[in-house]
């Protein structure tokens, strides 16, 4: 059965009416320890969007919850692979295992030669896992199994890159799409979801969400339903393929972040969990089609509005208003302490460098050879100068560039950072030595470009710590940070240590908690050892976040 959007729309917003205006008050008999965490990911959203797209159950924790208006990402890179295991983990990227979109194996970890390098986003959950061990940090979950026994940690969303880095090593439950279906046979695919489909993957999927087969939780995930995103410039760059980061207009296989709340919602009647973390991907799919927050495109009731960034987001925060709404109808809002952030911001890159062709993306964002993935070989242009050298054994660029040497000795890197300050855009760059990285030239001295008056400040306050945060063996050897609205991989990227790509939502809510907004810049990596305290879970390993306390009723 098909109907509009319009009428998908109407009757989520039916259902999240109570979300806001029922919130419960602040009662006295609210326990003052909360007894389950829900960390709720909207990818890729900067803080005003909350304002700007009406998300009103954004807006309304943010009024009645901790509002951290000064908060940021407070690492680089500012991506989705690396940011959600900093929230669950409470350490940098440097101690984390990986600290890239693309990671060396300098132990030879993963079993395909000491060096060789992968594609940190194409790492199964066992590879997660092997880095996250060998590094030797706990996580939320481990937390939680000691204190909460009996509860599971849940992870649900649309990525599996995002869902599963959070799940490793010690999740109870991991839900996420599957890769692209094509048997479309009545005997033995989905011959209703049309051309190609995707279903619920993971770790201990429950049966209830792959049961029927072809049921609720079944997708389309046609490469020819596009919704028009394939026919032009820029969102050919990274083109939808059915369902899977949108709704669509079938409701009774709805994609995207509803797909990724009816999940959170099943499991949430169902199970005894004391930790979920759901993360929505809509946002970050209209974001890096259209230009981030420069997407003011998507006519209401038009068939490419749900494509776009006005109607995505409204539309994520409907989902997270339904699963408030369960929260409250199972009783366990009052006993909830809920997360709301991002796992990066986004900028426009006005001035773009990338290959501006269908299914662009991944070349531009990528060059050179992964053992997991492909051979990325169709570089921008811009990047000449640097892979003549024949020193480059990886290149990942976005707002910034981060390159991989096949030769790193202190002479080389040296060699390379000359050549990164010419490339176009690059404003800074820094080499890597040991556990730090060093300035090699500063915006306007040396570089392509500078930076504006706002982000040169924001530069010589934040640079040097957030490229530092990076710097592990695994890691780049060189980096160059580009300049404001200037980007490689797609028209709405993310990346670096720009304050564009750095600022993220950050709120705390709880129903027994004192709202404030206070004025120090809460970071991701202090998510999780404020969690720990406020759920008066002590944290017996050190991390490199802090501990802040919450002040509750």
């Amino acid at each position: 059965m098909k109907q509009s959007l319009k009428r998908v729309a109407a009757a989520f917003a039916a259902s999240t009416l109570c979300a806001v205006a029922c919130m419960p008050a602040h009662a006295a008999d609210a326990p003052k320890r909360p007894k389950h965490v829900l960390i709720v990911v909207f990818d890729q959203m900067r803080p005003e969007y909350a304002q700007r797209f009406g998300m009103q159950n954004v807006l309304t924790l943010e009024k009645e919850g901790v509002h951290f208006k000064n908060g940021y990402l407070g690492h680089v890179p500012a991506e989705t692979v690396i940011s959600h295991n900093v929230m669950v983990s409470g350490v940098f990227p440097k101690h984390m295992g990986w600290t890239e979109e693309a990671y060396r194996d300098t132990h030879n970890l993963l079993g395909k030669g000491e060096g060789a390098m992968w594609e940190s986003g194409s790492l199964t959950l066992d590879q997660f896992g092997t880095l996250i061990r060998h590094s030797g940090y706990p996580k939320l979950v481990d937390y939680l199994h000691l204190a909460r026994p009996g509860g599971k940690f849940i992870v649900v969303g649309e990525k599996s890159y995002a869902v599963e880095s959070i799940a490793a090593p010690n999740a109870d439950i991991a839900v996420r799409m599957s890769d692209r279906m094509k048997d479309v046979t009545r005997e033995t695919g989905c011959a209703e979801l049309g051309g190609a489909w995707r279903y619920p993957t993971g770790l201990n999927v429950p049966s209830y969400l792959t049961e029927p087969k072809c049921g609720r939780f079944y997708i389309n995930s046609d490469k020819g339903n596009d919704y028009g995103t394939k026919a032009q410039s820029p969102s050919w760059l990274y083109a939808l393929d059915g369902n899977r980061m949108v709704p669509g207009h079938d409701p009774e296989h709805l994609g995207g972040d509803a797909w990724a709340a009816d999940a959170a919602i099943t499991m949430m009647e169902k199970e005894n969990w004391s930790g979920m973390l759901v993360t929505m991907g809509g946002i970050d799919k209209a974001g890096h089609m259209w230009g981030a927050y420069h997407d003011d495109g998507g006519k209401p009731g038009s068939a490419d509005e749900q494509t776009h960034l006005p109607f995505v987001a409204k539309y994520a925060d409907e989902q997270f208003g339904r699963i408030l709404s369960k929260l409250k109808e199972l009783g366990q809002l009052d006993e909830t302490l809920i997360i709301i952030t991002a796992d990066h911001g986004a900028t426009y890159a006005k001035e773009f460098h990338g290959n501006d062709a269908v299914g662009g993306g991944d070349y531009n964002w990528y060059y050179g050879k992964t053992v997991n993935s492909e051979d990325y070989n169709k570089p921008s242009p811009a990047l000449k100068p640097l892979i003549d050298t024949g020193n480059v054994q990886l290149s990942y660029q976005s707002t910034s560039i981060q390159t991989w040497l096949k030769d790193n000795s202190p002479a080389k890197k040296h060699e390379a950072a000359k050549i990164m300050r010419t490339l176009p855009g690059v404003a800074a760059t820094y080499w890597r030595d040991g556990d730090h990285f060093t300035l090699d030239a500063a915006p306007g001295q040396g570089t392509a470009a500078t930076l504006s008056a706002t982000e040169l400040a924001w530069w010589k306050k934040h640079g040097q710590e957030l490229v530092d945060t990076m710097a592990a063996d695994n890691g780049p050897d060189i980096i160059g940070l580009l300049a404001d609205e200037v980007g490689y991989g797609v028209k709405g990227d993310h990346g670096s240590a720009k304050q564009s790509d750095q600022r993220v939502p950050m709120v705390v809510w709880a129903a027994n908690i004192q709202a404030e907004q206070p004025a120090y810049a809460f970071r991701t990596v202090d998510i999780l050892p404020t969690v720990l305290k406020a759920m008066g879970i002590r944290q017996d390993q050190p991390g490199d976040g802090k501990a802040y306390s919450l002040k509750f009723r």
